[in-house]
């Protein structure tokens, strides 16, 4: 039920309707996160003798995770909660998916922490393996009013045009159109650091 009373549908399994009903009211909300409704009960619950009231959403307690983990709906339908279609989304440890464009190039999906598509970056297709097998998960990371396709890693972020050109100590890597999500190798070069670069400190 929306807050003005209104009905909205969501798919659970069978499996899990006592337990959901048990738990109490749900209603839906409307997330701007994931541009759609999320559906939600409110709790109570006891820190250091204050109570507090939070909120969980329907995934979350479906899978019995804490309430802010980042769950991903694989179909995109934020109302559709069966187990199928639900799983905790690990942003920094997967293999991104990606879309063939024309004979030489590439689209790698960029997805936030939730799993939504927020970008994507284009690549040649020669090296869609190098990237793709990497072991690293690209992701969106905005720098400098800029959009870049980067990895997070133990070792800190690695930048997806450095990794394609393999940046070296004392050289930085332009895009030469000024598109930062342009990853083509003839968009990209190598310059010294002393040269006129599109960022001063590349993109900290």
């Amino acid at each position: 039920m929306k807050k003005d009373g209104s009905i909205i549908d969501t798919k659970i399994d069978a499996a899990d309707l006592k337990a959901v009903l048990d738990k109490g009211t749900w209603f839906a909300e409307w997330n701007k996160e994931f541009n759609n409704y999320l559906v939600q009960t409110v709790f109570s619950s006891n820190t250091a003798g204050k109570k507090h009231i939070e909120k969980q959403t329907l995934p979350s307690f479906i899978l019995g995770t804490h309430p802010k983990a980042p769950i991903r709906h694989v179909n995109g339908d934020t109302l559709d909660n069966r187990r199928c279609n639900i799983s905790i989304y690990d942003q920094n440890n997967g293999v991104n998916d990606y879309e063939s464009l024309d004979q030489e190039t590439s689209a790698i999906i960029l997805r936030d922490k939730y799993g939504i598509k927020k970008s994507k970056t284009i690549i040649d297709k020669e090296d869609l393996d190098k990237v793709i097998n990497s072991g690293y998960t690209w992701v969106p990371f905005k720098s400098h009013s800029e959009n870049y396709a980067v990895a997070n890693t133990a070792d800190g972020r690695i930048y997806l045009h450095d990794f394609i050109m393999n940046t070296t100590d004392g050289t930085i890597t332009k895009h030469i159109n000024l598109n930062t999500l342009d990853n083509r190798k003839a968009n990209l070069k190598n310059s010294l650091l002393a040269e006129p670069s599109e960022a001063n400190d590349n993109e900290q």
